[in-house]
């Protein structure tokens, strides 16, 4: 090879390798640049205020070997001269990223004090043997749905909502608790602050006995704790008879009905009997009198037909309800109660049966734990 053909092919094999150099190069930008960030869909535990949120995480993308040593600058130089001298395999490591969970003490619709009155409504409605007039036999827990029902419907102590109008109140409270998951939640953040209240007022109420104040023995403690499991599984029974019975809010569609048929056919005959006894006090003619007479009996014997009916609907509901054990510890009317407030609250819902389940659940997980409470 001549002196003047060297120079040239060095300066060839220099551009050559500057030209794979710069191919790499690009390759390691476009990799670094053109990445796509990564979307975790991540749920929250359940919780009365739980949400979905979505979180956006960046993978970082390392190359085994890359890593600048210590006291090593970083310069694009360097890094290029790196690139030259080693073949590297990219790959790709993910950091996981962990939802922070703040805990949750009180829900902002159900608050604390529904808990802490529910408690004090629950231990005050209990009269040991000997301690109140409807308690002479026996110890009584002088509560049943209705009580509940009225006291909270009306009072809503514990319950926030907002406006001047009571009954939408109530009703976006009941549509805000009563699904599968928020009664599962509500009653998990609940549970244990409901059973140490109902045992701090059980623990220091006082009943009046012959004239005489006093707390209340482990005995008559243990009595309430009896009486309150067996009417949680009671409602619970009804409730489960409700979601069971395919037919069920047909059957009480149907008695609701025929109790407003009663009331509307009582008033046509009460007019009707009006009618006739103005037409005999005003000595009408004998026509109009009789004309009276027969209508009267007509919406009379109208009247007495609703009746019968609502009572044979009545009595066929009663039965369905009875279908399920626990029921029959409770007077009929509670249970025909209990089902009228299954059927309202159902019409406001689009899974009555898995709300209605689901609260059945819970109730005879609470007169579990009640059975419990009784053995401390």
């Amino acid at each position: 090879m001549s002196d003047k053909e060297a120079p040239k092919k060095n300066t060839t094999n220099l551009k050559r390798a500057l030209w794979v150099a710069l191919v790499i190069l690009a390759i390691v930008l476009t990799g670094l640049w053109t990445f796509e960030p990564e979307i975790v869909e991540t749920e929250e535990q359940v919780v009365p205020t739980g949400e979905v949120t979505t979180q956006v995480r960046i993978p970082l993308r390392t190359a085994a070997g890359s890593q600048p040593s210590e006291g090593t600058s970083g310069t694009l130089s360097e890094a290029l001269s790196g690139v030259l001298s080693t073949t590297t395999s990219s790959t790709t490591n993910v950091e996981p990223v962990t939802p922070e969970h703040k805990k949750v003490t009180e829900d902002t619709v159900i608050l604390p004090s529904f808990i802490t009155d529910l408690s004090h409504l629950l231990v005050n409605s209990y009269h040991p043997k000997g301690s109140h007039p409807a308690a002479k036999k026996e110890s009584k827990l002088l509560l049943d749905a209705k009580v509940i029902n009225v006291h909270y419907g009306i009072e809503m102590t514990g319950l926030s909502w907002s406006g001047d109008d009571l009954a939408i109140g109530r009703r976006s409270v009941m549509r805000y608790a009563l699904r599968p998951t928020m009664i599962n939640a509500l009653y998990a953040l609940y549970k244990q602050r409901l059973v140490d209240a109902i045992n701090t007022e059980i623990s220091t109420v006082e009943r009046s006995f012959n004239g005489i104040e006093r707390t209340l023995t482990p005995e008559e403690r243990k009595t309430f704790y009896a009486l309150t499991a067996k009417q949680l599984r009671s409602t619970a029974g009804v409730i489960k008879s409700c979601a069971k019975v395919n037919s069920s809010l047909s059957d009480i569609s149907t008695w609701l009905q025929s109790e407003r048929d009663v009331l509307a056919a009582n008033q046509r005959f009460q007019s009707a009997l009006h009618d006739y006894q103005v037409s005999t006090d005003m000595d009408a003619t004998q026509s109009v009198t009789d004309a009276a007479e027969n209508k009267m009996k007509a919406k009379g014997a109208d009247y007495e037909k609703a009746i019968r009916d609502r009572e044979a609907y009545k009595v066929a509901l009663t039965k369905m309800i009875r279908k399920y054990k626990w029921t029959k510890d409770q007077d009929d009317e509670t249970n025909l109660y209990i089902a009228s407030w299954v059927f309202r609250r159902s019409k406001d819902l689009s899974n009555p049966k898995e709300v209605m389940m689901t609260i059945q659940d819970r109730l005879l997980d609470l007169a579990n734990t009640m059975d419990a409470q009784a053995s401390l």
